[in-house]
């Protein structure tokens, strides 16, 4: 199979053609991680993927569960699949609107490497989705913010609702050596070590400079698309602007095996 992997020219992402997800050998494996590492987002236009498909495609960037697998998860969860490893995205329940930055579940002990989204049903207008590049965003914090922030450690999780976990602001990447800011605003809350004011105010900073739209890719969905993001390197953003319009995702969560 010859793949086609044709970056955008934004800060990230590439869409991948001629993908024959019935056939995954393992010279298309290698492409597709490879292709995965380089551009942090890969975009499949118009694939149409079955409950199978996307299980199998998913399944070989890792162990996959709907979310974080736990049974305490922090929302309730309508899944598919033959072991529910599918979570259904419905724009008519407002916690599956996801409009504001985050990266997934960051809260746990360890948290996923990616998710592939499938779109079932698409708005005529409206429910874009953004990713934004956080390699970019460490890279291009001025010299004296990069010292300070490589030797912080950050509080992921909301009291009450989900597990607390701390880790450092900046991730090395265990396969491109990249050093990503890991910081996002739906499960940042604080900056141990810190007065409140300080850790409010530079996780603010922090915010506002990786949500730049200089850092960003903007996807337009069209029927069967699917997309698939490095968890470890990007945050994203759904666009909440479709009323109530029709939005249903199909998402398989990717763990480390």
């Amino acid at each position: 199979m010859t793949l086609t992997v044709t970056p955008l020219p934004q800060a990230l992402g590439a869409t991948v053609t001629d993908l024959d997800v019935d056939r995954l050998d393992d010279a298309t494996v290698e492409r597709l991680h490879q292709a995965w590492h380089e551009n942090l987002v890969l975009f499949f236009p118009g694939l149409h993927l079955t409950e199978e498909q996307h299980i199998a495609l998913g399944s070989v960037f890792g162990r996959l569960e709907a979310t974080s697998g736990k049974d305490d998860d922090h929302r309730p969860q309508e899944t598919r699949g033959p072991r529910g490893e599918i979570l259904v995205l419905d724009g008519s329940r407002p916690q599956d609107r996801a409009n504001a930055w985050h990266t997934d579940v960051t809260f746990t002990a360890d948290p996923p490497i990616g998710s592939l989204l499938s779109m079932q049903v698409c708005p005529e207008k409206g429910g874009d989705t953004l990713w934004s590049n956080q390699y970019a965003a460490y890279e291009s914090l001025s010299p004296a913010i990069r010292a300070l922030v490589d030797g912080l450690d950050a509080t992921h999780g909301r009291m009450g609702l989900t597990d607390l976990t701390v880790k450092p602001m900046v991730a090395t990447h265990p396969v491109t050596g990249r050093r990503a800011l890991f910081v996002n605003r739906g499960w940042t809350t604080g900056v141990p070590g810190l007065g409140a004011i300080e850790s409010r105010n530079l996780l603010n900073l922090l915010f506002e400079h990786s949500e730049r739209p200089e850092l960003q890719v903007r996807w337009t969905w069209s029927p069967g698309d699917a997309a698939l993001w490095d968890n470890r390197c990007t945050m994203h953003y759904a666009v909440n602007d479709y009323g109530d319009a029709a939005r249903i995702l199909h998402r398989v969560t990717i763990y480390a095996e």
